[in-house]
């Protein structure tokens, strides 16, 4: 390895390695970012939840600070207390016997009985959890829950700071576990001053703040309030109440005790605080302070954002907590984002590094393969010319190939006539001969005889004029058959002339042709001499089914009658026209039409010829009997009319109309009803003729619809 290639590789190195420094450096600070911006969003969420609790707390706290003084006012509360000198009160109201303060309402103003029931009235309408007073020394004289287990009447409270601050300052403020009911409660007081102004005893109201707490815990939120000690009072979670943010000092531990503030909670650890100023809050409350304090974080429980508000009027902490853990859940994504995309341009490099080196690659092989191009370029031109030999050859074949397919068709389309000069000949000579056999006897033969001959010589003319007709169109395939202007045309007379010149066949097969769907009035566009070659071939293909069908019925029998098994019915060959025009058909281009439907009862289409039916040389009969370009040159014939040749099986063929009365998706009929071969043979109408076929349609289809046939509306 030379100098040039080391040096290369170190450096090479060396950006690889500055690159992922920079790389790790950017996600660190993509990180500590995201944690900073989901912190910011966190705290002002925080703030706005705080104030709005705050405000609901004091708002519920300040319903009940004029409460004791009030209550401390009137007089019944001064004369229970034995203050001489009161002036009675008016005479009570009189209150119904069924009442539930009926039994007060002949009790003496003042009595304990009176007192008990007026303060459970007021606690009844204000919504405090309890209403009690007591004497001077604290003892509770009457209560707004009297007649419960766990009434105040009997109890000495002098202990309870609110009564201490009620008699030292005018009024007492105090949160605490009730003793007597063991419910917590927000206990505000005032004094009650005798006439002179000295203090006779002291009113207390008791405040619940548990709806609350009900209230934070529907919200699904973390919230706390910590009185001036950070002891919980109350919070969404019941298990965190009543246990200290941080270490209590000892002399206030003391003065709690004293108070029974708590009723005996032991007041244990909830939280270490950390650095950042976060909160650690776990369920470590059997372990002692000093212990907890050496815990690791992951031990003591889940980390929170801690985010307080003063509230309350005894130097209470509202507190919001919100976990950290989503938002570092939320930066860890946001730095597998960005990790992906610096690898994303990592690979992007490598490939554009793979792609240089790929290209250098290719410059190499480009000059070596303008080198091979070079030398083969002599063998290619010595194909070309091999390759120039063949492809005359096969043009040359394909010539031929077309020749013979020319010659078939031609031969095709001239054996027709040439039959029906034959037979109108033969008849024409057997015709005379009777005439002359029957000049001396029946002379009156003889002219009809003569008659006949002279017409069937006629029909001769005809088809003779018909084979010049046939020669002069070869100058016709030429051109496309758009240039052919296409003329009005009666359909029964073509029908009529293929059935007469197939009559010969028609007869010898005892065939029934059935018409009775097929109006004489008919009329179509097109060409006379191309639209009765289509006509014949057509009907021709069902004769040629049909003796068929017939030589195999007839094989069958002398079968059967070989072995004496029954023989069976013979079936009488059918041939069945009938016609269907539409205002509108979709494969004429929308022009007006009609469906031309030729069915018989033969054997029918294998349905392995259904895909090759219409292509050249494919035939159903024996070998030399047939050319197979029958129906390939009727599908043309019916091209260059403008119209369209298929084969309707037995799966419903759909009509290809648009704006007709018959329903899409649906045909003329299943396939042949007589069990063979059907065609449909599309063809164009004037528009006055499609409109007029359409009414009789109609008009035809209601006549036959009580009849049980099918019909088209």
């Amino acid at each position: 390895m030379t100098l040039s290639a080391l040096r290369r590789r170190r450096l090479a190195w060396l950006a690889l390695s500055a690159s992922l420094l920079a790389g790790l450096m950017a996600l660190f600070a993509l990180w500590h970012w995201e944690l900073a911006r989901g912190e910011r969003d966190a705290r002002q969420h925080a703030a706005t939840r705080l104030n709005f609790y705050a405000s609901t707390l004091n708002a519920e706290l300040s319903r009940f600070q004029w409460l004791p003084e009030l209550l401390a006012r009137q007089a019944r509360v001064r004369i229970a207390l034995g203050e001489p000198g009161v002036p009675p009160a008016a005479t009570p109201p009189v209150i119904p016997s069924d009442h539930p303060d009926a039994a007060s309402a002949t009790a003496p103003l003042g009595s304990s009985s009176d007192l008990n029931q007026h303060l459970r009235r007021v606690a009844r309408a204000s919504g405090a959890a309890a209403i009690f007073l007591t004497d001077r020394d604290g003892m509770t004289v009457a209560a707004s829950n009297f007649d419960e287990p766990d009434s105040f009447v009997g109890y000495r409270y002098d202990y309870r700071p609110y009564f201490i601050d009620a008699l030292a300052r005018g009024r007492g403020e105090f949160f605490a576990v009730g003793n007597t009911t063991g419910r917590p409660g927000y206990f505000v007081s005032a004094p009650v001053l005798g006439a002179e102004g000295q203090p006779l005893g002291v009113m207390v109201v008791k405040v619940s703040l548990e709806a609350l707490e009900d209230t934070w815990r529907q919200a699904g939120e973390t919230v706390l309030l910590a009185d001036a000690n950070r002891i919980v009072l109350l919070a969404s979670r019941r298990n965190w109440k009543y246990r200290a943010l941080e270490a209590i000092e000892p002399q206030a531990l003391d003065s709690i005790r004293a108070q029974q503030q708590f009723r005996g909670a032991p007041l244990t650890p909830l939280s270490r605080e950390l650095e950042d100023g976060s909160l650690v809050l776990g369920d470590n409350h059997e372990l002692a302070a000093s212990e907890i304090a050496r815990l690791p974080t992951a031990a003591m429980g889940q980390r929170y954002l801690d985010e307080s508000l003063a509230s309350g009027p005894l130097g209470w902490q509202l507190h919001f907590l919100m976990p950290l853990r989503p938002l570092y859940i939320q930066a860890r994504n946001v730095v597998l984002v960005g990790l992906a995309v610096i690898l994303g341009l990592a690979m992007m490099a490598l490939w554009m590094r793979e792609r240089q080196a790929r290209l250098g690659l290719i410059r190499r092989e480009a000059v070596m393969m303008r080198e091979i191009n070079e030398r083969l370029e002599e063998r290619v031109a010595q194909r070309s010319r091999e390759l120039e030999a063949t492809r005359d050859e096969l043009v040359q074949a394909g010539k031929l190939a077309a020749l013979g397919t020319m010659a078939a068709g031609i031969a095709h389309e001239l054996n027709q006539p040439l039959v029906g000069i034959r037979t109108y000949a033969a008849s024409g000579g057997k015709l005379l001969a009777r005439g002359i056999a029957s000049a001396t006897t029946r002379p009156e033969l003889t002219a009809r005889a003569a008659e006949s001959a002279a017409s069937n010589f006629t029909r001769i003319s005809e088809l003779s004029e018909r084979l010049a007709d046939m020669i002069r169109q070869l100058r016709v395939f030429v051109r496309p058959a758009s240039q052919q202007a296409p003329v009005a045309l009666a359909l029964a007379p073509r029908i009529d002339f293929a059935l007469e010149l197939l009559a010969e066949r028609v007869t010898a097969l005892d065939l029934t042709v059935e018409q009775d769907r097929l109006p004489r009035d008919i009329v179509v566009m097109g060409e006379q001499v191309r639209l009765e070659q289509l006509l014949t071939n057509l009907i021709r293909n069902a004769l040629d089914a049909l003796e068929g069908e017939q030589k195999a019925q007839q094989t069958d029998q002398q079968a059967d009658q070989q072995s004496d098994a029954p023989e069976n019915k013979r079936t009488a060959p059918r041939l069945r026209l009938s016609w269907q025009a539409w205002p509108a058909v979709a494969s004429l281009e929308g022009q007006p039409g009609g469906c031309l439907r030729i069915e018989d009862n033969g054997p029918g289409i294998d349905p392995a010829l259904r895909a090759t039916l219409f292509d050249p040389f494919t035939t159903t009969r024996e070998v030399g009997e047939g050319m197979g370009m029958g129906l390939f040159l009727s599908y043309g014939l019916a091209r260059d009319l403008g119209g369209l040749l298929r084969l309707a099986d037995g799966a419903s063929v759909s009509e290809p109309a648009e704006g007709s009365s018959l329903a899409e998706g649906s045909s003329l009929a299943e396939g042949s009803a007589l069990g063979g071969a059907c065609f449909e043979l599309w063809l164009r109408t004037p528009a006055s003729e499609a409109t007029h076929a359409a009414d009789g349609t109609e008009q035809h289809g209601t006549e036959q619809h009580g009849s049980g046939q099918q019909s088209v509306t």
